[in-house]
């Protein structure tokens, strides 16, 4: 049986896939008449590119619940190479009359698109949660990042930060793709080198302090902890250099805090001032 070649540049975007889908689909094509080369630079199958598919005779309208779409965007920043596959897979089910497809908890299909999925979550969380910026030398309110996240995921995130930090200039360098916000724009652009982020600068010591007050050694859990702050990030984190004291000495100030003395709260509302008689 022959088929086409589908190519999505970048792998990673929604918009380029649903071209090439709406296409594969427009000529009728099958899911296993479609070779998703995806980021790969050339195709398994020597089968001609999917721009010379005919377009079909008939072709039945195409609908896809938006959950499908939402759903979709995430799995497309996974790495695995088969994601182009599966979605289009399932576009062809849900077309083809399962349009109740993802409530099937249990189908195969959705099964591998769900872990897909919360796998790209994660890492979305982890960039979230652990990119930390540093000041560049020489330029006023300037910062950079280092990240190393495990999908393709910097596009989806970047406009997070964007709102976030929009009052400064930055820029998140990962090994294979870089966001930049110049205070009113956001760009993106190739990946680059750990070596062009400064290791350090003053505000490091400002993250230890905040992190060294906030530790609670009464609520230590060193497993949840490594799930939560995995060891693969502790590089990026200036506060990460403390824990190895605290998690020493937590039994010592779990003890001092049981044997302290109880304080009285104290009034955070302010008395109101006697009126005058």
């Amino acid at each position: 049986m022959s088929g086409f070649r589908a190519n999505v540049d970048p792998g990673w975007d929604v918009v380029a896939w649903r071209a090439a889908a709406r296409r594969a689909w427009a000529a009728g094509l099958a899911p296993e008449q479609v070779d998703w080369n995806g980021d790969a630079q050339g195709g398994l199958l020597p089968w001609p590119g999917l721009d010379e598919a005919p377009a079909a005779e008939v072709v039945a309208p195409l609908t896809v619940p938006p959950a499908f779409l939402d759903l979709a965007a995430r799995v497309l920043c996974h790495r695995d190479p088969q994601r182009h596959a599966l979605l289009y897979r399932m576009l062809w089910r849900i077309g083809r009359g399962e349009r109740h497809l993802l409530e099937r908890s249990t189908d195969a299909d959705v099964v591998r698109a769900r872990v897909l999925e919360k796998s790209v979550r994660r890492d979305t969380h982890k960039m979230k949660a652990f990119v930390r910026f540093r000041a560049v030398p020489g330029e006023e309110e300037t910062y950079i990042a280092w990240f190393e996240p495990e999908h393709c995921i910097v596009d989806r995130v970047a406009p997070f930060f964007a709102r976030r930090f929009a009052g400064m200039r930055w820029t998140i360098v990962t090994p294979y793709r870089s966001a930049r916000w110049d205070g009113e724009q956001l760009w993106a652009g190739p990946g680059g080198l750990r070596a062009e982020v400064p290791a350090a600068d003053a505000h490091d010591g400002l993250w230890r302090t905040y992190y060294a007050n906030i530790f609670n050694p009464a609520r230590l859990n060193t497993r949840m902890m490594r799930q939560e702050m995995p060891q693969k990030y502790w590089h990026l984190l200036p506060e990460t250099h403390l824990l190895p004291d605290l998690v020493r000495n937590a039994g010592t100030r779990v003890r001092e805090m049981a044997e302290r003395q109880p304080q009285p709260p104290r009034r955070r509302i302010p008395r109101r001032p006697a009126e005058a008689d």
